[in-house]
């Protein structure tokens, strides 16, 4: 009588398929698979397992799990085939592996595209709703200077207009600017402004005292 091993190996040739196939789809090492098909029980986990082992294989194969099981409990017996626990039991083929596949990496392109697209949305809406971004560098506020002329400096955002007490003064393409302001009071009010496209305002005051 053929044994159950026999049964699923001659099932397996007969459709064509390897080991590394039938390891793949049931998830079952081949070296169990491979002592499975020799009957060497020896080398294989307790009688539970491999039963559990026996229905994945034959629903692969699309046998009757039934029959395959009562025809393992004829020529099965602890006495004669003691279970023995292989190392390679304890580190089954991983199930949740992570693999690169080309519909992944399309999912994950698209997906970055997407990220990307509504980043640009939401920077291009702060920059025609909201005021745009203004530090001035020079001067410091309530500074105190014997020089009749000032150096005012910082930076914005390329497409803001910068004026200084209502002059409008020049803007580089990074959104740099650098003008100097004569004295003429002792005490000498700056007011930079820097203003968006969408005519939002951000404002910044110094204060300069001019010692005489």
């Amino acid at each position: 009588m053929r044994t159950v091993g026999q049964v699923l190996k001659e099932e397996r040739e007969k459709k064509f398929y390897t080991l590394e196939e039938v390891e793949k789809a049931t998830k079952i090492r081949r070296e169990l698979l491979e002592a499975l098909e020799r009957g060497e029980y020896q080398r294989l986990p307790p009688p539970t397992f491999i039963q559990g082992f026996i229905k994945n294989y034959g629903k692969f194969l699309k046998l009757d799990s039934v029959k395959l099981l009562a025809i393992f409990r004829r020529e099965f017996s602890d006495q004669k085939h003691p279970p023995k626990i292989l190392d390679s039991f304890s580190n089954p083929v991983e199930r949740g592996k992570f693999k690169i596949t080309p519909a992944k990496f399309l999912a994950t392109l698209v997906l970055g595209l997407v990220i990307v697209f509504f980043a640009y949305l939401w920077f291009e809406y702060r920059f025609l709703v909201g005021a745009p971004f203004l530090e001035v560098t020079t001067p410091t506020d309530q500074i105190s200077t014997s020089i009749s002329k000032v150096q005012v400096s910082g930076r914005t955002e390329p497409e803001a207009k910068v004026k200084i007490n209502d002059q409008e003064i020049l803007v580089d393409l990074s959104g740099r600017f650098v003008q100097e302001i004569t004295l003429t009071e002792n005490v000498n009010n700056l007011v930079i402004t820097a203003t968006s496209k969408s005519g939002k305002v951000t404002k910044i005051e110094r204060t300069v005292f001019l010692r005489q």
